[in-house]
């Protein structure tokens, strides 16, 4: 039997297809796609894709529910106050719920919506004219998978912090060289049968889909195992603890993991503890799970505004002099000129100024006047935020943390999961090592810097004092050495 990879799971929505059998593909968004069909199919999170009309949210929801048998799930469409409740019975049947365009809910199916968020069953309270009494109604609680148009303030309004805080939230990417991916391939289609752009058979696609439905089966057994995860408490150095609102979207990191886990059910180990069955999640599933979906995370817990991401991509990085100030190369920009540089790059959107309030406010840009102007450059207070997890160092606690607390199988799940191991990178197909000297989960292997550097980032370090302070990487004295002379003889 054929053992599936998330890698395959990419491979599956880099080949997706119509019902109609026409090509589909999801391409440049891998880390959202895979984000939500695991921490939504897997661990029961309530996820949102919140991004503008026409940047492919619908299609990475249809690709997911693709997976899934016809009666899995049910769609709501944007029904009237008491439709839902006319189609109470489908809905209660369903596992899973999917709402295409919940900016177009009314607001009390939203409420059903959010009461669902709390894990309870919505009610409501009608009269019967055939027994002449009142019934009492009953939607059970459901897990949602909704798409959100960002650019309907009316849906906005219903959308608020109140159901935000109840699901995980991603966005598309709306960038000219995703809109290029994405016409390059249609053209490509156009010129070219189906057989030569995909790169999944039918078979595979089955195959997964039966994978995914066992694991759901799996997960809704009366017997199912409850996750524990040993190395978790290794994992505060990846944490943006500054902000409050991180205690609460840890969850979402700890869930995506899980779900990894039950994606791989024959690599956890099993042990019975007071009558309970535990599967021990493993630092592999660690590594992938942060591999996923660290930077999205981050982005969230530091409250990034919507597609603050892209405006902040427009500023060069900015350079402290020596007293600690931001030096004379600063790149500073008016509001005009980076809603210039934003429609240069194919941002969707004209109305930057609520975004560039929001990034001022939340630190990631700063602001002077000059003249009646507005110049604002990118704060060089806060980097962008990558994993400072050592793996070796967090292997060997956990290591002492299994002989502590799980002293039974603590010799067994160090054996198997705590040596040199393999894996399979969830967005490449590369073949990586977990142990000593392992790769940072964040590092995206790129042949476009030199190798001597272990991310893109250190590469772009401008000197070797810099690099000292700031690197991101674990080097060793012969690969700092490296380093030095790169840096002297460029």
């Amino acid at each position: 039997m054929k053992k599936y990879e998330l890698y395959d799971v990419t491979r599956y929505f880099h080949n997706v297809r119509k019902k109609d059998g026409s090509l589909n593909p999801i391409l440049g968004e891998d880390e959202l796609a895979l984000t939500s069909i695991l921490s939504y199919l897997l661990e029961d999170t309530n996820f949102v894709i919140k991004a503008y009309s026409g940047t492919g949210k619908t299609v990475i929801m249809d690709a997911i529910f693709g997976l899934l048998p016809d009666e899995f799930y049910h769609t709501m469409e944007h029904l009237s106050e008491t439709a839902v409740w006319y189609e109470m019975d489908k809905i209660n049947r369903a596992r899973f719920v999917a709402i295409p365009e919940a900016q177009k809910l009314p607001e009390p199916v939203m409420e059903v919506v959010k009461t669902w968020g709390d894990g309870r069953a919505a009610q409501r309270k009608r009269t019967d004219v055939t027994i002449k009494d009142t019934v009492t109604q009953t939607l059970n609680a459901k897990y949602v998978f909704m798409c959100v148009a960002v650019e309907n303030t009316k849906g906005a309004s219903y959308f608020d912090a109140e159901l935000e805080r109840r699901c995980m939230i991603m966005h598309t990417n709306p960038t000219v060289k995703q809109t290029e991916r994405v016409i390059k391939h249609k053209l490509m289609d156009a010129a070219l049968p189906k057989s030569f752009l995909t790169s999944m058979t039918n078979e595979e696609i089955e195959g997964l889909r039966k994978h995914f439905v066992e694991q759901i089966c799996n997960r809704d057994d009366d017997d199912a195992l409850e996750l524990k995860n040993p190395c978790a408490p290794f994992l505060f150095e990846a944490i943006p603890s500054v902000f409050p609102v991180s205690r609460s979207k840890v969850q979402y990191l700890l869930n995506l993991i899980n779900a990894v886990a039950r994606f791989y059910p024959d690599e956890m180990l099993t042990v019975t503890k007071d009558d309970k069955r535990y599967g021990l999640v493993t630092p592999k599933h660690n590594w992938l799970g942060l591999r996923i979906y660290l930077n999205s995370f981050v982005s969230e817990c530091l409250h990034m505004p919507s597609h603050g991401t892209d405006i902040l991509k427009l500023f060069p990085d900015t350079r402290l002099d020596k007293f600690g100030f931001a030096d004379g190369d600063t790149v500073r920009m008016t509001s005009n000129e980076i809603r210039k540089a934003a429609k240069a790059a194919g941002l969707p959107f004209t109305k930057v100024d609520p975004i560039l309030g929001a990034l001022v406010m939340t630190g990631f840009l700063e602001m002077d006047e000059d003249k009646g102007k507005r110049f604002y450059y990118k704060s060089p207070l806060i980097t962008e935020p990558v994993a400072k997890i050592n793996w070796s160092d967090l292997i060997g606690e956990t290591e002492k943390f299994m002989a502590k607390n799980w002293p039974t199988v603590a010799v067994e799940y160090i054996d198997r999961f705590c040596g040199d191991i393999e894996i399979v990178d969830p967005f490449t197909g590369d073949n990586t090592r977990l142990g000593a000297r392992a790769k940072r989960a964040t590092e995206v292997e790129s042949t476009d810097y030199p190798k001597i550097f272990k991310s893109k980032r250190d590469s772009e370090i401008k000197t070797y004092k810099a690099f000292l302070l700031e690197a991101e990487g674990d080097y060793n004295e012969e690969e700092n050495e490296s380093i030095r002379i790169h840096f002297e003889e460029g």
